[in-house]
């Protein structure tokens, strides 16, 4: 709740935080709120478009299924490395608009989830030219969320920090470099 509330404050200007980083031990619920806190954001008056990464597939493919079955079909879409939607599971297709390229994602996707590799660099481009900018104005989306952010090495993190105005970051306690950089050198 105090994520949520934290990140409702920070799309509403009430402050000016950048960064929600949500700590919690293994089995805390920590997907569940991660889920909540993209559809609270998406039900903000200021909030049009959402990204979701992790590093790795196997954490994406579970939530783009989830937020689709949450959200609908056409509002979220997976979007995945060239021949990787033939390991995609049928209910995972059903839940969520399923691409291979960034020029593929429908212009009604208001959560675009996929890998840092996907999005960062000329993903980014090609995501900005089929979308355009989210409701802020000057990025392509109005939320960053990242799953698992012990996971994504720096270098990675870099490459997509600048495509929100606000990064939020789920992980373990004690496992949150490079979203929390009061634990990062």
């Amino acid at each position: 709740s105090d994520a949520v509330a934290a990140l409702d404050d920070a799309l509403s200007g009430v402050t000016d935080v950048q960064r929600v980083v949500l700590k919690a031990a293994a089995g805390a619920g920590k997907s569940y709120a991660l889920k909540r806190m993209v559809e609270n954001a998406l039900h903000h008056e200021l909030c049009s478009r959402v990204c979701v990464i992790a590093f790795a597939n196997k954490q994406i493919f579970p939530l783009a299924e989830d937020l689709g079955l949450t959200l609908g079909q056409g509002r979220v879409c997976l979007l995945v490395a060239k021949g990787k939607s033939a390991e995609i599971a049928d209910s995972t297709k059903d839940a969520a608009t399923v691409v291979e390229d960034a020029k593929s994602v429908p212009a009604t996707a208001e959560v675009v989830v996929a890998t840092s590799h996907k999005v960062g660099g000329f993903g980014a481009t090609h995501l900005r030219k089929q979308l355009g900018n989210a409701t802020n104005g000057d990025h392509l989306f109005d939320v960053l969320f990242v799953d698992e952010a012990w996971q994504l090495p720096l270098h990675r993190y870099r490459e997509v920090e600048r495509l929100a105005p606000i990064a939020v970051g789920v992980g373990d306690v004690g496992q949150l470099p490079p979203i929390d950089p009061g634990q990062n050198p």
